[in-house]
């Protein structure tokens, strides 16, 4: 497929606001894959078109399709989207939390604009079938076994983001940093550069689809701002339109299920999450 940094971006928010629209409710999805020959043809198209909606795709039959090249293209990722070494420590933390970690929000904040938003809008995706496992079949550890390995989020983590979805997430700190550098490099201008004479670049970029893949269209204030919408879910008001309407799809009607938006098992708690995944 085409570089991550446009294809890459486009897939994560579409294929997620579809499936959201689509096809939560619907039992089978993520467990009955879709037709090879037509997951290949749809990854052409967005390879050749670039933006597709999906929505708008009258052949588009099959969500088993879309849920198939979601999943291909998260286990295609050259590098890992929350880096495990991070998820670690707060692992050694945080260890047993029962409430989402500052530690974790802060992490996610530091990311690049390309990971954090990617994560958010996969993780959104997730919750949302969470909260309709009665219907889907897909409960928590469905879930673990379906997207932890090709995500590369370990248990503890992987808990908060699904089951305390709207409370992971305070804005990206990093997007105006990366921006100032894709700017600096369009223009033409020399990149900045240390006391030591070393070319500056954001920490945790260590791949050119990462350095040049912030998906935003203009620079934000020097403050990350928030806006709330109608169900209580905190959105950066940065955030590219099209993972703001995958959101505001996935999460309608949501802010009836609790404090984070989902109806949780009283069973169900970080400790014995990571334990059951364990096993």
């Amino acid at each position: 497929m085409s570089s991550p940094s446009l294809v890459g971006s486009v897939i994560c928010a579409n294929c997620p606001s579809y499936l959201n629209l689509k096809g939560v409710e619907e039992e089978g999805l993520y467990r009955i894959p879709g037709s090879g020959r037509e997951v290949k043809r749809w990854q052409i198209r967005f390879d050749i078109d670039h933006d597709v909606n999906l929505l708008d795709e009258p052949d588009l039959y099959d969500i088993n399709i879309i849920g198939s090249m979601l999943k291909s293209w998260l286990r295609e990722l050259p590098d890992e989207l929350f880096p495990r070494s991070i998820q670690k420590e707060i692992e050694d933390n945080c260890r047993g939390a029962q409430e989402t970690p500052q530690m974790l929000r802060d992490e996610l904040s530091k990311l690049p604009p390309y990971n954090y938003y990617m994560l958010f809008a996969i993780t959104c995706h997730i919750s949302v079938l969470y909260m309709n496992h009665e219907k889907n079949k897909m409960n928590y550890h469905n879930l673990c076994i379906c997207f932890q390995p090709c995500m590369r989020i370990d248990a503890f983590c992987f808990f908060f983001l699904v089951c305390d979805w709207k409370n992971c997430w305070q804005g990206c700190s990093t997007e105006r940093e990366y921006l100032e550098l894709e700017y600096s490099v369009l223009e033409g201008t020399p990149m900045p550069t240390s006391s030591a004479g070393q070319s500056y670049a954001p920490s945790y970029a260590t791949d050119e689809h990462v350095m040049g893949s912030s998906m935003t269209s203009r620079p934000t204030t020097s403050e990350e701002r928030l806006t709330r919408d109608q169900e209580g879910y905190l959105m950066p008001t940065s955030a590219p339109q099209s993972y703001r309407k995958a959101s505001e799809a996935g999460t309608s009607g949501a802010g009836h299920h609790g404090r984070a938006g989902l109806s949780v098992s009283p069973a169900l708690s970080p400790a014995s999450a990571v334990s059951s995944n364990r096993m």
